[in-house]
């Protein structure tokens, strides 16, 4: 889990570097994680608190791991909408990470004293670049993180919604690896 705490600080310092902290905001995987957190409660209250912290239409990024594979899921807890990313394309599953996430959503609005919406939109983002490797999906989470970080309009739903011809390239997923290999080697030096 080291790691995904890394990769939360290098995506953390990302977001400062292109001044969208107003915008974005991590939850860290491992807080999160299907395996070894906790009840799906625990996790939902772990999801509301790191949501009160947030700005009106602020997004969280929250890079996802059920058992070994990589997906994201984007929310704004505000417009009770969830963006899903999974780098295989697979649906939404209708399982206990959509409950976690939903009863996380409830929970801040009913925290501010707002009635939620009798249902959480979930928006399955169909026009993500599909991973071709076995053990790419982690890069492909971080590369969307990236693009959302880019997007200072937060407009990646309306590019991402639909199938597409959107592919990253080995070049395009190299280049994740030599911003890490840059991080990790400046924090080292220091």
């Amino acid at each position: 889990m080291q790691c995904a705490l890394e990769v939360k600080c290098f995506l953390n310092e990302y977001v400062k570097k292109h001044k969208t902290v107003n915008i974005i905001s991590f939850v860290d995987p491992g807080t999160i994680r299907a395996i070894g957190y906790g009840s799906a409660v625990q996790r939902s209250h772990e999801l509301c608190t790191r949501f009160k912290d947030s700005r009106k239409g602020q997004h969280f990024l929250l890079p996802y791991n059920d058992v070994n594979y990589w997906t994201l899921t984007v929310v704004n807890p505000d417009a009770e909408v969830v963006y899903y990313m999974d780098p295989l394309k697979r649906r939404i599953a209708n399982g206990e990470w959509v409950d976690v996430v939903d009863n996380a959503i409830k929970m801040y609005k009913e925290g501010l004293k707002k009635v939620p919406k009798k249902e959480v939109l979930w928006e399955n983002m169909a026009g993500v670049p599909v991973q071709t490797g076995n053990k790419d999906c982690g890069l492909f989470v971080i590369r969307y993180m990236m693009e959302i970080i880019h997007d200072k309009e937060l407009d990646f739903a309306n590019k991402l919604l639909r199938r597409s011809n959107l592919v990253y390239t080995e070049d395009d997923i190299n280049e994740i690896r030599v911003e890490f290999v840059k991080y990790f080697m400046k924090d080292c030096a220091s």
